[in-house]
């Protein structure tokens, strides 16, 4: 289903028909621009996999999670994956390697922190996992209009806060002029895992940043 369209690029609900092509395209990014996923030296096929556990049957399920097509090619050049926040992520997505351990133990203590006290009904806070966009294609609006997008949608379908654990200065500076508010912040050079300070090789981003902004 076709949300919105913008300088020849189309923004569609996600179909579970594209998820090879939508998880290959957004781990390629993920490698190439995403500080942790760098710094961890998670591969691109690593990557993929994780993407696919966190976008089937869930993802189409709750029609949360939009992706970017170009109009000429009729390839995906974006994607912004979003589910909602109250429900619990498979528990496969906990068996994928060493490398992402790291990766579960910055997030659930930033979402530990914004739980702490919150009642979290199903339906009302919309989680924007991952964005994503084909480093031939930024610079061209697509990662605005794929927040602009999913988070139209997600008012749509009745939710109310939407959340994001903003991990680099762009999604940060994007979430922000979206009017996300700062929630809790991980530095990257003081954060340790079993004793490790594994992302004190990051340069350039500060930290990771678990951002909220009430949608209605």
């Amino acid at each position: 289903m076709v949300l919105n369209e913008a300088e020849g690029v189309q923004y569609e609900l996600f179909d579970i028909k594209e998820l090879h092509e939508m998880a290959v395209m957004t781990a390629e990014a993920f490698a190439r621009y995403e500080p942790i996923t760098s710094s961890l030296g998670i591969s691109i096929e690593d990557f993929a996999d994780f993407v696919r556990l966190r976008s089937r049957p869930k993802a189409e399920q709750e029609e949360l999670t939009v992706i970017a097509r170009h109009q000429d090619t009729n390839q995906i050049i974006g994607a912004m994956v979003a589910d909602d926040f109250a429900v619990e992520p498979p528990e496969e997505i906990r068996h994928l390697g060493d490398n992402f351990e790291p990766v579960w133990a910055v997030l659930d203590e930033l979402d530990t922190q914004y739980k702490q006290g919150r009642i979290l009904p199903k339906g009302e806070y919309l989680h924007l996992l991952l964005g994503a966009v084909d480093h031939r294609h930024t610079g061209k609006n697509v990662a605005k209009n794929l927040v602009q997008t999913c988070l139209e949608n997600g008012i749509k379908k009745g939710y109310k806060t939407g959340v994001v654990e903003a991990t680099g200065v762009v999604s940060q500076h994007i979430c922000r002029k979206f009017g996300f508010m700062d929630c809790f912040e991980i530095p990257y050079k003081i954060f340790a895992f079993q004793g490790k300070r594994v992302f004190e090789s990051i340069e350039g981003h500060r930290g990771i940043i678990l951002m909220d902004k009430a949608l209605v």
